[in-house]
């Protein structure tokens, strides 16, 4: 699960207890079934939210991203090819990228930057096996 989500989810307990907290102060009879509900409750959101970061891709891709971010990038490898498909550079190492339509920026293991512009060529970027 990403940080994001386990800062969204504790909130959401906190904010659960106080509300069960409040009612069973104010009201006392029903103390059972606010306890109840509110286990319904969380017990629901934290299994949705494992259920996302583990089943499904989009959740994948988000640990994937965090993981990047968090660990110094994911080793890779960048080929570049001109419009003929011959390789003009690669690189190889341990980096996360930013693209867009017309570019990839990345930093290299020596904290070079290294911006390319594609639109005249190709780029393919490949994680490689640990």
């Amino acid at each position: 699960m990403t940080v994001g989500a386990i800062i969204g989810l504790s909130f959401l307990t906190i904010v659960v207890v106080i509300a069960v907290g409040a009612v069973c102060v104010y009201y006392k009879k029903a103390r059972i079934v606010s306890v109840i509900a509110g286990v319904i409750i969380l017990a629901a959101a934290w299994s949705i939210g494992v259920w996302y970061f583990n089943g499904t891709e989009a959740g994948k891709r988000a640990i994937k991203t965090q993981q990047s971010n968090f660990g110094g990038g994911i080793e890779r490898r960048i080929t570049v090819y001109d419009v003929e498909g011959d390789v003009i550079a690669t690189y190889e190492g341990r980096f996360d990228i930013e693209y867009d339509n017309d570019r990839i920026l990345f930093d290299d293991e020596e904290g070079l930057r290294h911006i390319i512009y594609y639109p005249t060529g190709n780029v393919i970027v490949d994680e490689l096996a640990k």
